[in-house]
C-alpha cells in the first residue's frame, strides 16, 4: 500500500458496546486514544454505549473500531488484534 497511512478501521459482527469495549480493553500494545497518527499504536471507537442511535442515524456501525498503526512492530501489532479479537 504505497502512500497510504496506518489509519483504518474495522467493524466486529456484533455491534454491541460491550463487545467494542471488550476487544478494545484486550489490547495490550495498542493505547485507547484518538489522533491522526503518531509513533504509538492507538485504538478507538465512537461508540460509547449511550450513542448507539445517534451512531447508526449518521450511517456509522456501532461495532466500528479505529486504529492507528504507529511505529511498532508489525508482527506484534497483528498479535496483538488478534488476541484481543479471540
Amino acid at each position: 500500500m504505497n502512500g497510504y497511512s496506518g489509519l483504518l478501521s474495522f467493524e466486529l459482527y456484533s455491534s454491541s458496546y460491550q463487545k467494542v469495549a471488550e476487544v478494545i480493553n484486550r489490547v495490550k500494545v495498542f493505547q485507547i486514544g484518538v489522533s491522526w497518527g503518531s509513533f504509538e499504536s492507538l485504538i478507538w471507537s465512537p461508540n460509547y454505549g449511550t450513542n448507539v442511535e445517534n451512531l447508526r442515524e449518521e450511517h456509522i456501525n456501532p461495532g466500528i473500531i479505529r486504529i492507528a498503526v504507529g511505529q511498532g512492530d508489525p508482527a506484534e501489532l497483528i498479535e496483538d488484534l488478534n488476541q484481543a479479537l479471540r
